[in-house]
């Protein structure tokens, strides 16, 4: 992995330590693709019926989840498009239980919520490959925290790899 890509001590809040620290000193760019066929295998040849399945009341259905990890990588990239470019407006947070709530996930075929990830992994990883090596460094405030571009890139695949032990612990 690129120095370049390795997000340093201050260039985040503490509480995304969780998703960064299980990528770190990955290969974000190849890990954002081969990421695509391990959500895909994980569901592989799984009815509909069965991904609506919750391990518990109150908790998402795995359609939910995978809902929650598109609607969270589109909200990263989008936060790591703005610093990039050096907007320097404040971005606000993102109420996640809210998003799940709002987009009736369970009703989306289980082939279109694949697909929105693969088709998301590959705008991210087109949007990483073209910045400049000073736009990794840049920094913002999203969610009342400051953020830098490269540790945004680094939540997105750290993220997942924390839903994917959720699915193989509880819903397996």
């Amino acid at each position: 992995m690129s120095e370049l890509l390795i997000p340093q001590e201050g260039e985040y809040g503490a509480f995304y330590e969780t998703y960064i620290s299980k990528v770190r000193g990955a290969d974000i760019s190849e890990l954002l693709i081969s990421q695509v066929e391990e959500l895909r295998s994980y569901f592989e040849g799984m009815s509909e019926e069965k991904a609506t399945y919750r391990y518990d009341d109150g908790k998402w259905s795995l359609k939910e989840v995978i809902g929650h990890i598109n609607d969270t990588e589109k909200v990263m990239l989008f936060r790591a498009l703005c610093f990039a470019r050096n907007d320097d407006q404040e971005l606000p947070g993102m109420e996640q239980e809210d998003y799940v709530k709002a987009a009736n996930f369970n009703e989306v075929p289980l082939v279109n919520l694949l697909e929105e990830f693969e088709l998301t992994r590959y705008i991210i990883r087109s949007f990483m490959n073209g910045l400049p090596e000073e736009a990794y460094t840049r920094v913002g405030i999203a969610n009342g925290y400051e953020i830098s571009v490269r540790a945004l890139l680094n939540i997105i695949p750290g993220h997942f790899k924390h839903h994917m032990q959720i699915l193989h612990e509880r819903y397996t």
